[in-house]
């Protein structure tokens, strides 16, 4: 229903329901009644005082969505993630939730379409993006990972009025409509505390990034920040050593790095701050180091293995099919509805055992 009457029992002897009702009574088209309800130009005073005076007198309200659908209007999404490189992956989970939430808002006439990359290469993400501003889009969904590749690029956007809005990843002092993630710097905060509880305060740690590129991801780093500063307000004696993982699958390359960290040192915990923090596990094991205490992020099959024989001790979990979800149905709402959104949308951070892990 595109307008509600909300007066009962009026005088009239019709009753105007939609867009189609008010053109047919005031002898006009559907799209001079639209250009009336969104004071747009190309109307007569007359005609505009005609309209008016019918929505006044019955109490109408517009509902977007169907006026959308009485005008044959089309909505475009993009969404630019970086790609899955498995079923466990944690970028497949957002795109899950991406591909859920489109589902339900394709019978809006509101279509996705997705622009991959390698959430590595800033090359990958320039081409996928550079992609996506060929085209003509309504609104965008993006994880911002490269920091000035995002910038330059959302120059473009807002040239052109293009609403967009970050999941995982904060970009600050950006015109964005939404983020929605979890407060990264608290997260890795949180984590410290774990590490804390399970060794004191003054046990040397260990932080393993997993990326090729260290300049980048400021979730990581955020997350990596809180970590570190917690252990500094507790003015703790400790030792944090930090060391950048290949992004590769040689296992056993992986072994041999963390290992060298290892030796003639007092390390006692590792901080993974990414879902790849099953790496770090299965190194644990081959090289039979479960003693030592390991916190990661995120829900996959590898994750959940390793958490329920604790060589994971504790993991934070994004929810990352939310992100992908409530992003797009944000930017939908935004679109056809005018809802604004709060810029910022934190989400709880979930703290997952063995002993609960069963239950989600």
């Amino acid at each position: 229903m595109l307008f509600s009457n909300s007066v009962l029992g009026t005088s009239k002897n019709y009753s105007l329901k939609t867009i189609k009702d008010i053109a047919a009574l005031a002898n006009v088209s559907i799209g001079t009644v639209d250009r009336v309800i969104h004071n747009r130009p190309g109307v007569s005073e007359k005609t505009r005082a005609s309209i008016e005076k019918l929505i006044k007198e019955h109490n109408f309200q517009v509902n977007k969505t169907a006026r959308t659908l009485a005008l044959n209007k089309k909505y475009d999404i993009a969404v630019l993630i970086p790609e899955s490189e498995s079923d466990s992956d944690f970028w497949n989970f957002p795109r899950k939730g991406i591909e859920k939430a489109s589902e339900e808002i394709e019978i809006h006439r509101t279509s996705v379409r997705y622009f991959y990359f390698n959430q590595f290469d800033p090359n990958a993400f320039n081409k996928a993006f550079d992609e996506l501003l060929e085209d003509s889009f309504d609104a965008v969904l993006l994880t911002p990972i490269f920091l000035e590749e995002t910038q330059e690029r959302l120059k473009h956007l807002e040239r052109r009025n293009i609403p967009y809005a970050f999941i995982n990843v904060e970009l600050p002092n950006s015109n964005n409509v939404l983020y929605i993630g979890q407060h990264s710097y608290d997260s890795g905060t949180l984590a410290a505390k774990l590490m804390s509880l399970l060794l004191g305060s003054d046990a040397d740690t260990l932080v393993i990034k997993v990326r090729k590129d260290n300049n980048h991801h400021s979730s990581i780093d955020n997350r990596i920040s809180g970590f570190k500063s917690y252990f500094t307000a507790k003015k703790s004696t400790s030792t944090i050593y930090d060391v950048v993982l290949p992004n590769t699958k040689d296992q056993n390359a992986i072994n041999e790095i963390i290992s060298n960290q290892l030796v003639n040192s007092e390390i006692k915990g590792l901080f993974v701050p990414s879902s790849k923090v099953s790496l770090v596990a299965r190194f644990l094991e081959t090289a039979k180091l479960q003693h030592l205490k390991l916190i990661g992020y995120d829900l996959n099959d590898e994750n959940i293995h390793y958490i329920k024989n604790e060589t994971i001790d504790f993991l934070i979990d994004q929810n990352a099919f939310f992100q992908g979800y409530e992003g797009t149905k944000t930017l939908f709402n935004y679109l056809i509805n005018d809802i604004i959104p709060e810029k910022n949308i934190y989400l709880p951070i979930k703290l997952l055992t063995k002993e609960n892990v069963e239950y989600l």
